[in-house]
């Protein structure tokens, strides 16, 4: 009898079971919780508001982790340029990392985060053929959310609320399988925002951040993209194909993608039925929310908000590929 070759996220916990990995170090404060920590991975929330002392900054941090953000900042790593980080966006921070932070909305920061150990890491990354050293694995600093990876992601947090007990194997597998999935998208987007920086000159740069920031606390509302390039100081045309270029997104699908991933936290945290929810995030009708969402995550939003373990498997299996 012959064997399917395991996907390069079971190998990584095939070959950890049955070793007794030292645990990792990693940075707790006082706005986060830790929800699950193995020798391998570590999964918490993130949940500062704008008037807290440590809103303004972090690091230096002590092992690598992944952030999938569920409000907007604008972030400045050490000799960087300023990003604005949004629910389409992943962060990735690698060891001894620096960062000071602004606000650009009133929810503060708000993020769930997978910390990995940094041998489990250089694996994952060594099956996507990146060859890291040992403290800068992450060779960029903003991934994009795929709505496979941000659907996935948001069912395991939900899962491990959910289920205090849920295995551990499950956890690590599950986790594995996204950051795998980030590294890909990672790999495949090209940059992290410094790239656009080098092609475009000028004041390119701030139109992009405005336009972001712009979208970012006005997504559920009804924008023109002449209202857009008005506060954005440029011409519609000139943002248009700016925007695309930088982000690989056209404005609309920016704006849907955000209205989409709050719609995840809508469905999960309030009891609104699905016409409010599409009412509030802007959708013409409850139809047109559903048949969105559905094309995005492969699943209605009912079957989201009340099969936790069907969609949790749907969406790494997706995530995967």
């Amino acid at each position: 009898m012959t064997t399917a070759a395991p996907t390069p996220s079971r190998q990584i916990v095939m070959a950890r079971c049955g070793t007794r990995a030292a645990s990792f170090d990693i940075n707790v404060t006082a706005v986060e919780t830790v929800l699950r920590r193995s020798p391998l991975v570590a999964l918490g929330e993130y949940r500062c508001p704008v008037e807290h002392p440590q809103f303004s900054g972090g690091g230096p941090q002590r092992c690598p982790f992944i952030a999938f953000p569920r409000s907007s900042t604008r972030i400045t790593r050490l000799g960087a340029r300023p990003l604005v980080y949004t629910p389409n966006t992943i962060s990735l921070h690698n060891i001894g990392d620096v960062y000071c932070r602004e606000a650009v909305s009133k929810e503060g920061e708000r993020c769930d985060w997978i910390a990995v150990s940094p041998a489990l890491l250089r694996d994952i990354a060594a099956l996507r053929g990146v060859v890291a050293d040992d403290d800068r694995i992450f060779e960029v600093a903003l991934a994009p959310a795929t709505p496979a990876v941000y659907a996935a992601q948001r069912a395991l947090f939900r899962a491990l609320r959910a289920d205090p007990v849920m295995s551990m194997l499950q956890v690590e597998e599950s986790t594995i399988a996204i950051v795998d999935a980030v590294f890909r998208a990672a790999r495949s987007s090209g940059g992290d925002g410094h790239a656009i920086e080098r092609r475009f000159l000028g004041r390119a740069p701030a139109i992009v951040d405005a336009t972001l920031k712009l979208l970012a606390t006005e997504y559920h509302g009804t924008l023109s993209i002449d209202a857009i390039s008005a506060r954005a100081h440029c011409s519609a045309g000139y943002l248009s194909r700016l925007f695309r270029r930088s982000t690989g997104f056209t404005l609309h699908e920016y704006q849907q993608q955000l209205r989409l991933r709050a719609s995840l936290e809508l469905l999960l945290e309030s009891s609104h039925g699905l016409s409010e929810v599409a009412m509030q995030l802007g959708f013409a009708n409850h139809s047109h929310f559903t048949c969105a969402f559905r094309r995005e995550f492969g699943m209605t939003p009912t079957e989201f908000s009340r099969n936790a373990s069907g969609a949790l498997l749907k969406l790494l299996q997706s995530a995967a590929g």
